[in-house]
């Protein structure tokens, strides 16, 4: 499946691979060759942040 380009969609489809995978935000972009850089900045022009502590991204 693609990635959606809604931010707020990407962001529940990370989320759900996330903790469906168990991982962490560097993890899922290693596992799925995604900058994770780019995509925090992605999402947090929509005002959406990655948590660290609870492993996901939350608006």
């Amino acid at each position: 499946m693609d990635m959606p380009k809604d931010p707020y969609m990407k962001s529940q489809y990370v989320n759900m691979m996330l903790k469906a995978n168990n991982m962490d935000l560097n993890s899922y972009c290693i596992a799925t060759g995604t900058d994770p850089i780019a995509l925090q900045a992605e999402l947090g022009c929509s005002g959406i942040k990655y948590d660290p502590v609870e492993r996901k991204f939350k608006t």
